[in-house]
């Protein structure tokens, strides 16, 4: 919601000018690729990361710094959903993602944390390929399309961040008649601050 993150990152933005005595400014972007290629240039002194952009960030910039990360995001979880209708039944380790083989699936966006990279590293972990999939992995580009695609049936499977299936959950956005629930994923740390060298050039090495 563009406009609930507009609210809360410019609340951010002006404590964090009150209390670094400078100029500070939410910029939206439109997508996790916008995000590092706007670090890169220069034009984000400090980005929200998730753990995979976070990585690609450092990468591409050398002596970006990872600063912190909310309590919650040092225990973050992913969860596997299916149609009801697919004959996938839940299960209670990372054994059971093999059910998954011969099924249609879908990930998230391509560069997401928790709708991708780790979903994808869980699935490895449980011998289970991309080429095991009933025709190509689908990429739905964000976790609510992932949501909507499984309830409808055009995917029988598929992964997002549980903090957004939660809360679609207790929203009632979802027909729990129609999407259950496989298996929760083990924890790993996700979204972190990182600060680009820039800043720390221009306003000092204690910024």
């Amino acid at each position: 919601d563009p406009e609930m993150l507009q609210r809360q990152f410019g609340l951010l933005s002006d404590y964090l000018s009150a209390e670094l005595g400078v100029p500070v400014e939410y910029k939206p972007v439109t997508d996790y690729t916008a995000a590092v290629s706007a670090f890169r240039s220069g034009d984000l002194d400090m980005v929200w990361f998730g753990g995979l952009t976070g990585v690609q960030a450092r990468l591409q910039v050398p002596g970006a710094e990872a600063l912190v990360q909310r309590d919650i995001d040092e225990t973050f979880h992913s969860v596997f959903i299916a149609n009801a209708a697919s004959g996938l039944q839940p299960f209670d380790d990372i054994g059971g993602l093999a059910e998954l083989k011969d099924h249609t699936f879908t990930f998230g966006s391509d560069s997401s944390t928790s709708g991708r990279l780790m979903p994808q590293y869980f699935l490895k972990e449980a011998g289970v390929t991309l080429d095991d999939f009933t025709g190509e992995a689908g990429f739905s580009g964000s976790h609510d399309k992932t949501i909507q695609l499984v309830e409808a049936g055009t995917y029988d499977a598929g992964a997002l961040n549980e903090q957004v299936w939660d809360s679609r959950v207790a929203s009632n956005e979802v027909d729990l008649s129609k999407v259950v629930v496989l298996w929760r994923t083990p924890s790993y740390h996700d979204y972190h601050w990182v600060l680009n060298p820039e800043a720390t050039a221009q306003y000092g090495a204690d910024f």
